[in-house]
C-alpha cells in the first residue's frame, strides 16, 4: 500500500480539471488494492481472490471558505505538483464532506474522494 501525504506549503500546487485549488491545508491519498472474490457453489468463503487493480482514497482538508471548489455531480481529475513530480488522480468522485470546528482554530472542511487510477510523472526543468 502506497500513501501520498502533503501538508500545506508553497512549492505544492493542486488543481481539479486544470483549475487551481485555493485554501488547501493538506492532502492524503492512500492506495487500496481491489479484489474480486470467486466462490464455489454453496460456499460462504471465497476460494480465490482475483486482483482488480488499485483505487485511491483521497482526503482533502480545506479552509471552509474554499470548500466548494470540487465538482459534486461528475468525475474530475485531481492534479498535484511539487518541485519535480506530478501526480494525476483520474475519475475522482466525491464520497463525503464534513466540517470540523475546534476551539480557536480555523473552520476546516474535510472532503473524501475516491479515484480509479493514479499517474506519477517526473517534471523536467526548463533550461
Amino acid at each position: 500500500m502506497h500513501e501520498l501525504k502533503l501538508v500545506r506549503g508553497t512549492q505544492i500546487t493542486a488543481y481539479a480539471d486544470e483549475t487551481p485549488l485555493f485554501g488547501l491545508l493538506s492532502l492524503n491519498a492512500v492506495e487500496q488494492k481491489r479484489y474480486h472474490d470467486v466462490y464455489e457453489y454453496l460456499s460462504a468463503e471465497p476460494c480465490e481472490r482475483v486482483p482488480q487493480g488499485e483505487s485511491y482514497e483521497i482526503t482533502l482538508r480545506f479552509l471552509s471558505l474554499f470548500d466548494d471548489q470540487l465538482p459534486h455531480n461528475r468525475a474530475f481529475v485531481l492534479g498535484v505538483d511539487d518541485d519535480d513530480t506530478s501526480y494525476r488522480y483520474s475519475e475522482c468522485r466525491l464520497i463525503s464532506q464534513k466540517t470540523e470546528v475546534s476551539g480557536n482554530d480555523h473552520v476546516v472542511t474535510v472532503i473524501t474522494a475516491k479515484a480509479d487510477s493514479m499517474e506519477k510523472r517526473r517534471v523536467e526543468e526548463d533550461g
